[in-house]
């Protein structure tokens, strides 16, 4: 059956074509083609073509018989609602980290990563039955489906030191990039770092917190360190001398940056290396990773803040020991696993009222009184 835009061929017409539909020549026998002229389509098997099809006359397979494609569809389209995800982005990165563990025969490491976020604790609040469920947690620094809960952790303790900050500058500083890590590298940086700050150039830091942040884009591993001090004033120039000064050349590039009215915190609370990122590196440099931040600490304050850390931990032993509350405002809550959540929806929603027996049918009675065999 021929398509409707198909040329219709004579019978008399050879069937024969050439390997190559672009390749035109004389001697390569009969062979059939349409040549598109004033007057119309005209089937000449023995003349070549003077000149192939230009592109806006060649005939779109893939538009025939299809519904045309108006704006008004597009705006359509685009307004639809977007469709779920099967799997959490989080999820993904976490099982390709933890894939390239098992590589490297970190198996310990990457059962820990496969079982976090495996299973739920539903709470219910006893008075409104509010129920909220909770995933089990790694808290690993490397987690990706940890990081975000880490973060906004870390943001609630940092926003208490910074009740003491009166002059924020946020400060960077980068060192050159290194082909390898070790845990020597990041201890080497801690102690830059304190040996700057012991200078006289950094007398006026009254104190601060700082952070260890690394990347890895194919040229090296780039330690850089984010700080936020409380000072007066800091100059960049000197700071970059200083700073060159104390790594032996290795410092590069170093950034201050006024925080009075800028939201510092999403800067310095941060992740050491984001989930996704330490996906997409290889299982070698995955293990390398794990292994020198294993047991490092990637936070620490120094100064005023220091000298109030008392205060702090009495601080966060307070919030660990205040019990959830429900936005109905009760405290009173009862926890489930995820088996005993499932057998109590099924007991609450199970009437244990006897039933009725079902009703006779005196018919099929009768029926069988008046068909019954003799004896």
């Amino acid at each position: 059956m021929l398509c409707p835009l198909e040329i219709p061929i004579p019978p008399e017409a050879p069937s024969q074509r050439s390997q190559d539909p672009d390749t035109f020549a004389a001697h390569d026998g009969f062979r059939r083609f349409a040549e598109l002229v004033d007057s119309g389509l005209v089937w000449d098997p023995n003349t070549p073509p003077t000149a192939r099809h230009l592109a806006h006359e060649a005939i779109q397979l893939e538009n025939r018989g299809v519904t045309q494609q108006t704006g008004q569809n597009w705006e359509r389209a685009r307004a639809a609602p977007a469709q779920p995800e099967f799997w959490r982005k989080q999820t993904a990165h976490k099982a390709s980290i933890a894939a390239k563990l098992r590589v490297s025969n970190m198996d310990t490491e990457a059962a820990k990563l496969e079982l976090c976020h495996s299973y739920y604790t539903v709470c219910v609040c006893n008075d409104c039955g509010a129920v909220r469920k909770f995933p089990n947690r790694c808290d690993l620094f490397y987690c990706p489906e940890c990081q975000p809960g880490l973060s906004q952790e870390r943001r609630r303790q940092v926003e208490w030191w910074t009740r003491t900050i009166r002059q924020p500058k946020h400060v960077i500083l980068t060192v050159k990039n290194i082909p390898d890590l070790t845990r020597g590298h990041l201890d080497e940086l801690g102690r830059w770092f304190t040996a700057l700050r012991r200078r006289k150039f950094a007398r006026n830091w009254t104190g601060g917190f700082y952070r260890l942040e690394i990347t890895n884009e194919s040229k090296g591993w780039h330690l850089h360190l984010h700080a936020l001090v409380d000072a007066k004033w800091i100059d960049s120039a000197q700071l970059a001398l200083e700073w060159h000064s104390i790594t032996r050349g290795l410092g590069r590039i170093v950034k201050v940056r006024d925080c009075r009215h800028n939201d510092y915190l999403a800067e310095v609370v941060k992740y050491v290396a984001k989930g996704a990122q330490i996906a997409l590196w290889e299982p070698a440099h995955i293990a390398a990773f794990v292994t020198a931040f294993d047991g490092k600490r990637t936070f620490g304050v120094f100064g005023s803040l220091y000298g109030v850390r008392t205060e702090f931990a009495e601080f966060i032993a307070t919030m660990k020991s205040a019990r959830p509350k429900c936005d109905c405002g009760s405290c009173s809550v009862s926890y489930f696993s995820e088996a005993d959540w499932i057998v109590h929806e099924l007991s609450a929603n199970t009437h244990h009222t006897p039933r009725a027996p079902p009703p006779v049918d005196y018919r099929q009675t009768d029926l069988l009184r008046e068909f019954r065999w003799p004896d």
